[in-house]
């Protein structure tokens, strides 16, 4: 983790530092792409004046995609793929959140359990099921991205050791060994594709839990 802190600041700073060089108000090459996408996401989904958020998004975008990506190269290890560090991400941000909530709101974020108009017989039962709903946001968040990572990477393990298990063997299985590589080389770039997917999906959502503490639902 502390490598891949080190590797993303690293190059944000050099993106930067080139980006002021030649004159130019966005980053270079791929942190263009990827700074467009998350101003593109708080645009979309998140309906404040001015997206005075967008540095925290960003680096939660970054630091969720660079951890997935940082996960398929050769002995590494994909923090992501652990329940109790997805669920500290999404715990904290949850918590960040709602204090930015409760200081913008103040009263007023008790609408967000308890909708205008709701008939007072049914009002304590709608907010019970509300606020678990809203809790139960936090493990969504992180059961999400915890299951995608690692569910495709013990799929790469499960393939990758049957095809060394055949090429072990010799003989004729060594050409069978070929059909479970070319598999785990398609896996390869599918779990890339994983990687950006779930960084995007973890931070729209984050987005959107956002927008509803700010502007109610």
């Amino acid at each position: 983790m502390m490598i891949m802190l080190f590797f993303i600041q690293l190059l944000l700073n050099s993106s930067f530092i080139i980006s002021v060089l030649t004159k130019n108000n966005s980053y270079v090459g791929l942190f263009s792409s990827l700074y467009f996408l998350v101003k593109t996401i708080l645009v979309e989904n998140l309906y404040v004046t001015k997206q005075k958020y967008f540095a925290v998004l960003f680096y939660l975008f970054m630091f969720i995609f660079f951890a997935n990506i940082l996960g398929l190269l050769p002995y590494s290890f994909t923090v992501t793929s652990s329940f109790m560090f997805t669920f500290f991400v999404a715990l904290t941000h949850f918590i960040g959140l709602n204090m930015v909530g409760l200081f913008r709101l103040r009263t007023d974020f008790v609408d967000l359990f308890l909708p205008a108009g709701v008939p007072t017989a049914i009002a304590p039962f709608l907010v019970v099921v509300e606020i678990i709903s809203y809790i139960a946001r936090v493990f969504s968040l992180s059961i999400r991205l915890f299951a995608n990572m690692m569910s495709g990477h013990a799929l790469l393990k499960i393939l990758i050791g049957f095809s060394w298990s055949l090429i072990l063997v010799g003989g004729i299985l060594i050409l069978l060994a070929i059909f479970p590589w070319l598999i785990v080389t398609i896996i390869m770039l599918l779990e890339l594709l994983i990687a950006f997917l779930q960084a995007y999906v973890f931070t729209i959502l984050i987005t959107l839990y956002l927008n509803d503490v700010l502007n109610l639902h």
